[in-house]
């Protein structure tokens, strides 16, 4: 597999239909990892895409396809079904999910029927979500089918940070920036420790991102967070 990425301006209509039927795309699991334990909690769930040798970033490809609701559903469900299908065994799954499959055409109804016959996994809301539908329904929706979700890179600029989903998500996942945040500035703790005790206080679990070192993992035990992700822990599955 070549290291080398596509220009995202070189994503077309062509190259996605071409990705699809060539099914050249695969997934990697990341570990989500139990601070005291260190055992694997579950794994994060992440699209790779290649195009005629080349590596194609993830965010280039889905961008562009929302402008073609159609292609966009198709991708979507395509890489969802990989996922669930070459999943580890024995542990939650962590899935990205992006709310524009809704605007297709029964998109809804299809998404959700797909969802029914899994089991054990855990949506995590992407950055556009709340620009993209009513999220309050969305939740709603979520609750009455009983399932989990968690909100994602928590605190990154421009993203998810509501106080309607603080209150009723089952995760939350703080962004890998917290991380160079606290080990800069001391006072950050103070937040931090906030949220933790918070999320703790109405039975969420807190996982933190981008740990690449025991120092990284130790400031998360010492904040008392539960979960932890990043490259300290190698990438378990590569699936292809």
């Amino acid at each position: 597999m070549s290291n080398q990425e596509i220009p995202n301006i070189l994503v077309s209509d062509k190259c996605i239909k071409e990705i699809l039927s060539k099914k050249s795309f695969y997934a990697e699991y990341q570990p989500i990892v139990n601070v005291k334990t260190l055992d694997i909690f579950g794994y994060e769930a992440l699209s790779r895409f290649q195009y005629r040798g080349l590596n194609i970033p993830p965010k280039g490809v889905f961008e562009y396809c929302h402008k073609n609701v159609d292609l966009f559903f198709t991708l979507e469900m395509a890489t969802k079904k990989y996922q669930f299908q070459n999943r580890p065994d024995n542990a939650k799954l962590f899935i990205n999910f992006d709310p524009h499959v809704f605007y297709k055409k029964d998109g809804a109804n299809g998404i959700f029927k797909f969802f029914s016959k899994q089991k054990d996994f855990v949506i995590e809301l992407v950055e556009n979500s709340q620009q993209s539908v009513n999220i309050e329904l969305l939740i709603d929706i979520f609750r009455k089918l009983d399932y989990k979700y968690a909100i994602d890179d928590f605190f990154q600029d421009n993203t998810l940070l509501s106080i309607f989903l603080l209150n009723n998500c089952d995760y939350l996942k703080l962004d890998m920036g917290i991380l160079k945040e606290l080990k800069a500035n001391k006072s950050f703790y103070l937040i931090v420790d906030g949220l933790v005790s918070f999320a703790h206080s109405s039975g969420k679990l807190v996982i933190l991102e981008g740990v690449e070192s025991k120092n990284d993992l130790q400031i998360a035990k010492d904040r008392d967070i539960d979960l932890v992700q990043g490259f300290y822990f190698e990438k378990q599955f590569i699936r292809k």
